[in-house]
């Protein structure tokens, strides 16, 4: 993958499979702790510990017709080449939790990627579930949730392709306004 917001769609997608009705991104950017932070948690199913091991394997899959999983030890290999780390905590039926922890300014740490554009592409594929964002900087914060994303008139009156364009234009403003820089390569320097 060639930015940590693709490694981040990932993560939601299998909140998606694993029946998961909310999911909660949180992307935390610290220059003091120099530290890069997104932590994916969901309601779905969980796992148990010997679920949680195999989930680390790219040779488990639990897709149908898949014969490798590579979303989660992908992830940890682009956390631990940056000098971070993977933590998933996770329990049957009452959902998962995973945090990466990228190092800010490791040269090898990839780019944070175009992060509405990619809440936009997982809110237009699972438009059941609901997601809730919130991006905290040094110079500010940024929260939503896509219930609370649009009026009711305008989800009455807008259809699908206007509300995820205005979702897309609503998300930017607002990391704007926290510091993000637009083109999704993190803080303001």
């Amino acid at each position: 993958m060639v930015d940590i917001s693709l490694h981040l769609l990932d993560l939601m997608q299998n909140s998606a499979r694993a029946q998961a009705t909310r999911v909660v991104l949180k992307i935390t950017e610290n220059r003091e702790k120099d530290t890069l932070t997104a932590i994916v948690t969901d309601n779905g199913i969980g796992m148990d510990e010997e679920e949680k091991r195999l989930a680390l394997d790219p040779f488990y899959t639990t897709k149908k017709g898949k014969k490798v999983g590579l979303g989660l030890p992908l992830v940890v290999q682009a956390a631990r080449m940056s000098g971070g780390d993977v933590k998933i905590e996770s329990h049957p039926v009452s959902g998962t939790t995973v945090e990466v922890t990228f190092s800010l300014s490791h040269p090898d740490r990839q780019p944070l990627g175009d992060i509405p554009a990619t809440l936009v592409s997982f809110m237009a594929g699972n438009p059941d579930i609901e997601l809730s964002f919130e991006y905290a900087g040094d110079q500010g914060t940024f929260s939503m949730t896509s219930s609370q994303l649009f009026s009711q008139e305008e989800k009455e009156t807008l259809g699908q392709i206007a509300l995820l364009s205005l979702a897309e234009k609503r998300m930017r403003a607002g990391l704007a306004g926290a510091g993000f820089r637009p083109d999704g390569g993190g803080v303001i320097g």
